[in-house]
């Protein structure tokens, strides 16, 4: 069976990088770092960096340097891909399509124009399976 491609959503990487001792903070980062080490293909696009980015230095008040060292890390782990012309048209699509908001709808086009088969988020419909090839998965949603 081939290895699933994965695209991780910002808000799972802004968990990763959070400092925070509240426990359900805790169970996510947990859950999430275990994700990564068995994880071998992460992509993600410049968007989700630059909606890290904004998350730490606005809501968590991070320095740059600090923030800057977090991006480096993070480039360096997975696949980043560039947010291009095709993305933004795919997405306008699929937000019409799907009612989705336009940077969850980029997202989504992201995902899909990198051949991913699952969207790791919080913040879309879980089990929702976009254009028969993409799944969006809440990775805190516990199975029965």
């Amino acid at each position: 069976m081939p290895a699933t491609k994965q695209f991780w959503d910002s808000n799972l990487w802004a968990y990763l990088f959070i400092v925070s001792t509240d426990p359900q903070d805790v169970a996510k980062q947990s859950k999430l770092l275990s994700m990564l080490a068995a994880t071998p293909d992460i992509t993600i696009s410049t968007q989700v960096i630059n909606e890290v980015a904004n998350v730490l230095l606005q809501k968590f008040r991070y320095d740059d340097k600090r923030v800057e060292s977090i991006v480096d890390h993070i480039s360096q782990s997975v696949e980043v891909q560039p947010l291009t012309l095709n993305f933004s048209k795919k997405a306008l699509k699929l937000r019409q399509k799907y009612t989705l908001s336009w940077f969850d709808a980029l997202i989504v086009a992201a995902a899909l124009e990198t051949n991913c088969d699952v969207l790791y988020t919080e913040d879309m419909q879980h089990g929702l399976v976009i254009e028969g090839k993409l799944t969006i998965q809440n990775p805190f949603i516990v199975q029965p």
